[in-house]
């Protein structure tokens, strides 16, 4: 039996998979006339180093693409939570073309929409850096063989790669999921949901920390992994990484609090400008008592991969013992 809040909304759900399926037709004829004009002409290296970012949401991933975006000397370029299989730029302008959608604020992240418009049609700018994010995606879509075929149509050609992984530890993670309300009301905007008809929200962090140890070997490019709770407290560490990214340290943004994120799911943008007072790493004891929170942690292999990743969280024991 269906619920009348889910009949109200067959209509608009119906909508909207008319509108996405004439949308890929139209994006697939752009492609084979792009793809033609591509072959005829030599291609210049447009991304002098280009970032591909996966995570879950609630993981860290918005004030580390930001730290990362500003270790980056010159001009670098963001595009924010891109759908896999798609053109990320086309991704950014169409969303922008929604009367809802709300501009970023005029930092380094923001462009008008006709720069969109120009890099989405292929006239790609000249830039020392490119980070684009996908957020509660399969890796499997992400880094499928089709996309790497229309890697240079859609991104231009870059003179270096990374995959990097965010990875938060399942109990400061589930907390802060359960703790974030939903941005709009739909399917797959409940914090407990994820893109995918495979996995479950536990299930999908296992896939990720398997691909972190070598179990899987999906993305192509040179794979980072960075620990969110150590990238936090950890200035060394942070150092590390901006190494491994060939970037100069310089932990500016390290302070910042991203509007793209939404801020802290227990603090918003309190510190903004200390975060270092957050206290990311006992989120989790907020939710000692819920029993939908001890329920995800009881998905098997959960609390294994947790170990081998982050090896063991003090006080945790508490929830599984």
């Amino acid at each position: 039996m269906f619920s009348n809040s889910s009949i109200q909304k067959l209509p608009k759900k119906l909508c909207y998979l008319q509108r996405r399926s004439r949308q890929k037709l139209a994006h697939a004829l752009e492609d084979v006339g792009r793809a033609i004009e591509y072959s005829t002409k030599p291609q210049a290296v447009v991304n002098q180093k280009e970032v591909r970012v996966l995570g879950l949401r609630r993981s860290g991933n918005h004030a580390i693409i930001n730290w990362i975006g500003k270790q980056i000397q010159g001009q670098a370029v963001f595009m924010n939570h891109v759908r896999p299989l798609e053109n990320p730029y086309r991704n950014q302008y169409e969303n922008q073309l929604n009367p809802r959608h709300t501009p970023p604020p005029k930092d380094w992240k923001y462009r008008e929409l006709d720069w969109w418009k120009q890099e989405k049609d292929g006239n790609f700018s000249l830039k020392d850096g490119l980070i684009y994010s996908y957020e509660d995606q399969e890796l499997e879509k992400v880094a499928h063989p089709s996309f790497e075929r229309k890697h240079d149509l859609y991104l231009g050609r870059s003179a270096e790669r990374f995959d990097v992984i965010v990875m938060r530890d399942p109990f400061n993670l589930l907390a802060s999921r359960l703790q974030t309300k939903p941005r709009e009301d739909g399917v797959n905007f409940s914090m407990l949901e994820v893109y995918s008809r495979r996995y479950s929200l536990p299930e999908l962090w296992i896939a990720y920390a398997k691909e972190c140890l070598g179990e899987t070997n999906f993305l192509p490019n040179n794979k980072l992994v960075i620990n969110y709770n150590q990238w936090f407290l950890d200035c060394n560490y942070r150092q590390q990484i901006a190494q491994q990214l060939e970037l100069e340290f310089s932990d500016r943004g390290l302070n910042d609090v991203s509007a793209s994120g939404r801020g802290s799911s227990f603090d918003g943008a309190k510190y903004a400008g200390n975060v270092a007072q957050m206290d990311v790493i006992n989120r989790w004891k907020w939710f000692t008592d819920s029993s939908v929170y001890r329920e995800l942690l009881k998905t098997e292999g959960l609390l294994d991969y947790s170990q081998k990743l982050f090896g063991s969280i003090p006080g945790t024991e508490v929830l599984y013992s």
